[in-house]
């Protein structure tokens, strides 16, 4: 069996546990290999971000302004920070096995940036790496060029009976 090859994940869906399950994925690599863990969107003060920042073969990046529901003057702020993420990703992926770019898909969806952008990007990083994506909303062209789509689909939520988010949870 070859393992000498490049891998494009996608964790993708309505359902939690997107971001969780690639959290899990840099903390196992990181024993074994440099991590690049990078979000867009988000704009690092979740909780995930103080574990991620203590180990050792991770090193962590946030692209974003934090803001899920965008106007359009918030979605040109963040066209910008993808762009500075995507330049980040391209002049640094040769120092990480594993490349996260976590809410990447949740970037497509938003309409910031398009699916080949982003697929054409981890195609470019990914020659012999790793590349995970995640976010809500992967289409069906990006489904089609990845090796390997988990889709967490939401069968139940406290948030539909008007549960807010809560620190260490869900953020």
């Amino acid at each position: 069996m070859r393992t000498d090859y490049r891998m494009i994940q996608i964790y993708t869906g309505d359902g939690k546990g997107k971001t969780t399950a690639a959290v899990g994925l840099a903390v196992r690599a990181s024993a074994h290999c440099k991590v690049l863990f990078a979000q867009f969107i988000k704009n690092g003060d979740s909780s995930e971000v103080e574990i991620l920042k203590t180990i050792p073969n991770i090193d962590y990046r946030a692209f974003g302004q934090g803001n899920w529901i965008l106007k359009d003057e918030e979605k040109t702020k963040e066209r910008k920070n993808v762009s500075r993420g995507f330049e980040y990703l391209r002049a640094n992926c040769k120092k990480y096995k594993v490349i996260i770019m976590d809410e990447a898909v949740t970037a497509v969806s938003l309409g910031i940036i398009n699916d080949n952008k982003l697929i054409n990007l981890a195609k470019e990083i990914g020659k012999d790496r790793e590349v995970i994506m995640t976010g809500r909303g992967a289409t069906e062209s990006m489904i089609e060029k990845a090796d390997l789509v988990t889709e967490m689909k939401k069968v139940k939520h406290y948030y539909d009976k008007g549960a807010n988010a809560r620190k260490g949870i869900e953020l």
